[in-house]
């Protein structure tokens, strides 16, 4: 009889081992994403970890029954495939990404708007080839509006400098923890880079690797209300 309970005792041990989540994303953003239909791309950004000593080869499956028509969407782990509309998609056509023990992946879903507004739900489906119930599930609410209330960054209390900037730009103010979501977006409205969310009062963003010109830093409260401040990169 104990020999039996000890039996017992391991085969759930084992299966509850083998149902365990092993890999995580840390997600930069909120799983709410706020756009305008002329604003150019918005995207959703994160870093997978894995969390146990084996190697894995991660695929992904998707569902865009709750993406606008007019709408386009995209993800990327080192590599970027669109995603289309409709029945019939098959996770392996695409590469596998290796996930090293104790290593990282940057992933990220970003959506196009095509001037039309709408609110457009991403779902995906992460899975290890070697364990396909090894799967980790999310979805990205994207709502496109038009922008009615953009106010000036110095309107609630944020100041942006030094402009010009070369290297890196400072923001400050007491509203900075309440921001969920910074965006840097080119003259021609595609967002260029994207940023943390902060618990201080000043952040310091990176400017390395763009070019010279005029920029538009977006800040996105989590009311959803949006603030913005012109960034001018002279090198």
């Amino acid at each position: 009889m104990k020999t039996h309970v000890l039996a017992l005792i391991a085969g759930l041990l084992l299966s509850a081992s083998a149902g365990a989540q092993t890999y995580t994303i840390d997600w930069l953003q909120g799983e709410t994403i706020n756009g305008t239909p002329e604003g150019g791309t918005v995207k959703r950004e994160g870093t997978i970890r894995n969390l146990n000593e084996t190697a894995k080869e991660l695929y992904f499956s998707y569902d865009l029954n709750d993406v606008s028509l007019d709408h386009t969407a995209q993800l990327c782990m080192n590599l970027c495939w669109s995603l289309y509309p409709g029945p019939g998609d098959d996770p392996y056509i695409r590469e596998g990404q290796v996930l090293a023990v104790g290593g990282t992946l940057p992933i990220y879903v970003d959506l196009t708007p095509r001037g039309a507004e709408g609110t457009s739900i991403v779902r995906v489906s992460l899975f290890d080839k070697t364990n396909t119930n090894d799967k980790l599930n999310f979805s990205i609410t994207f709502k496109i509006a038009p922008s009615t209330s953009v106010r000036d960054a110095s309107e609630i209390g944020l100041s942006v400098g030094p402009l010009p900037a070369s290297e890196s730009i400072t923001v400050r103010g007491d509203v900075l923890p309440s921001i969920n979501s910074i965006g840097l977006y080119d003259a021609s409205g595609n967002i260029v880079r994207s940023y943390g969310v902060y618990a201080s009062t000043a952040a310091t963003l990176p400017l390395s690797g763009l070019a010279s010109g005029t920029y538009r830093l977006i800040m996105t409260s989590a009311d959803g209300s949006m603030s913005a401040s012109p960034v001018v990169i002279s090198r």
